[in-house]
């Protein structure tokens, strides 16, 4: 009798312990995370500081956070050997161990191996309760966003091969006097304004003399990346890691427009659905701009190549380089549209050139890229 009622206790108390603590087991417990950097560059490494705050005054002796990530989201290798895998995102786990009305914080470091805007957008934690009979889960928002600017070419996710040097563009210079650049005195011919009269060495010459200008290159490149692919098929992951590798070349010739004291402009028939486009870039501020622009790029074409091309106005453009899967008849009629123009077309592809095309008039540059092998993993 005895022991039927100690079974009876047993039972009431263990009921007892059930309902409390699936009713009160996570009131009171709160859970934060914060970056330290909000925008990187692939490649860069941030920290994730994550804070789970017992209010309580009972202690909770096993807690487990589950943080939903993107996978382009690398954590270092002890938090991804347990980690599971949700097709884009992947989940880490956290166990954590608290005493009454103290918090824990655990800082993780993660590797950006991608460009674009990725989120931590929840957490789930779960508790269990001592006997291990009730396991208790709620979600807490977290609201993090992260932008991950693309790196040019050569970098430590990709490296691209071609069959000639980047810098040998053939492309035609317009050379124009520069009337800031000031490179000694001629003798007046007068032809020359008033105002570019060099009195100092008139008077030391006892002649009209003329300030002589500096002949500069004016040269503002337009970069035209095609995401149109050949015929009507679904986007495949080569198509992706060509997007990619278009971008990193896109980014490398920005960055030797802006450090040759060039402008440049860029578009794409991708993005939105006019395309994208930006302004004029001239200075290292601006072309960051360009780089976020990137970072969002989707991988979708949004209409045909040729009516995009059509569409730009190249008045103010030198050369105009042209990023794409594929070189057709339409486009070998562009460059030489722009060749009457005094315009200079470079393409760059990842398929085959036309070898019936004139290469006077149509500057064309194979290239191949390959990715380490942690990026080309998770574009599989």
């Amino acid at each position: 009798m005895e022991l039927v009622a100690i079974i009876l206790v047993i039972a009431a108390v263990a009921a007892a312990e059930v309902l409390i603590f699936g009713k009160y087991a996570l009131k009171g417990i709160y859970y934060s995370a914060s970056v330290n950097k909000d925008e990187v560059y692939e490649g860069e490494t941030l920290e994730l500081t994550e804070v789970v705050e017992n209010r309580r005054f009972v202690a909770l002796p096993w807690i487990k956070t589950e943080l939903s990530a993107s996978r382009w989201l690398a954590f270092s290798r002890k938090d991804s050997a347990a980690q599971t895998s949700g097709g884009d995102n992947t989940f880490i786990p956290g166990v954590f161990s608290l005493k009454p009305r103290s918090k824990c914080t655990r800082v993780r470091k993660i590797k950006c191996m991608k460009r674009g805007v990725f989120s931590f957008d929840d957490t789930v934690v779960t508790a269990t309760d001592m006997l291990g009979l009730v396991r208790v889960s709620r979600g807490f928002r977290v609201g993090i966003s992260i932008t991950v600017l693309p790196v040019g070419a050569d970098g430590e996710n990709a490296v691209l091969s071609f069959n000639e040097p980047v810098g040998e563009i053939l492309v035609r210079r317009f050379i124009n006097e520069d009337p800031f650049m000031i490179a000694g005195s001629r003798e007046y011919t007068g032809r020359e304004p008033l105002n570019r009269i060099n009195w100092k060495y008139t008077a030391v010459t006892g002649k009209l003399m003329a300030m002589n200008n500096e002949f500069t290159t004016s040269r503002n490149t337009l970069i035209l990346m095609n995401m149109q692919r050949k015929g009507v098929v679904p986007v495949t992951s080569a198509d992706i890691r060509d997007t990619e590798a278009f971008i990193k070349l896109s980014v490398r010739l920005m960055w030797e427009s802006i450090d040759s004291g060039c402008g440049f402009a860029f578009a794409t028939n991708g993005g939105n659905a006019n395309g994208t486009a930006t302004g004029f870039v001239k200075t290292a501020e601006q072309c960051e701009g360009v780089l976020r622009m990137l970072a969002q790029l989707s991988d979708i074409c949004s209409f045909d190549f040729g009516s995009f091309l059509n569409a730009l106005n190249y008045g103010s453009f030198t050369d105009v380089i042209i990023l794409t899967p594929y070189i057709d008849d339409e486009m070998a009629l562009f460059a030489k549209e722009l060749e009457s123009r005094d315009k200079a077309a470079v393409f760059y592809t990842t398929g085959n050139i036309p070898e019936n095309t004139d290469a006077q008039i149509l500057h064309a540059r194979k290239f191949s890229y390959t990715f380490n092998a942690g990026y080309a993993e998770v574009t599989q």
